[in-house]
């Protein structure tokens, strides 16, 4: 599980290789007031969702299903996650509508649905789905600190013709840093 995690945060992360979860970094990282909150939310949907997913594919059958089935199967036990974990946090922590919604946004987030068929098509076991699933939420942290301190450095230069001011900088900006981690996860952009 440990080595997994790892694996997903630092040679795989799927925020700057996959794009996965990339528009909600961009926007955290701009305003950071949510990031704690949305970084434990990814973690933790990414988590439960892998589980549960990697639990079903013991069920006969299941594991052999169709990918459009289990797309279909994931984004139910995705939003039967979010229903339930959002019903007891506003029963039992009378969560007020707007967490709860900042927490809708994390868990249907591209990040944590794609742990789910990353996991499948690997045939993690369940403490690597686990790792997955956390390695995820922890790359999301990561990608986020990443783009918040490059989107500081980008405002702070003056050197930056006005064309490319504000976001086009932030686009370079990410797509450097996908080509990093794509160089570091060995994969080619040519294959």
């Amino acid at each position: 599980m440990f080595y997994v995690a790892l694996y997903t945060v630092f040679i795989q992360n799927l925020v700057f290789i996959g794009g996965y979860g990339a528009s909600e970094a961009i926007r955290i990282a701009a305003k950071p007031k949510r990031f704690s909150l949305f970084a434990l939310s990814i973690a933790y949907f990414s988590v439960v969702t892998a589980a549960v997913c990697h639990i079903l594919d013991f069920i006969p059958g299941v594991f052999a299903l169709s990918d459009a089935v289990h797309a279909v199967i994931f984004v139910l036990i995705l939003v039967l996650v979010y229903l339930v974990t959002a019903v007891l946090m506003r029963i039992f922590l009378r969560a007020d509508p707007k967490f709860l919604s900042l927490m809708g946004i994390s868990a249907l987030n591209t990040l944590v649905l794609a742990i789910p068929f990353i996991n499948h098509r690997a045939a993690y076991s369940l403490p690597e789905s686990i790792g997955t699933g956390l390695g995820a939420g922890l790359a999301f942290i990561l990608a986020v600190a990443f783009l918040r301190n490059g989107m500081q450095r980008l405002e702070q230069n003056k050197d930056i013709p006005d064309a490319f001011k504000g976001i086009p900088a932030v686009f370079v900006y990410i797509a450097l840093l996908s080509l990093a981690f794509t160089g570091f996860s060995g994969s080619s952009l040519f294959a």
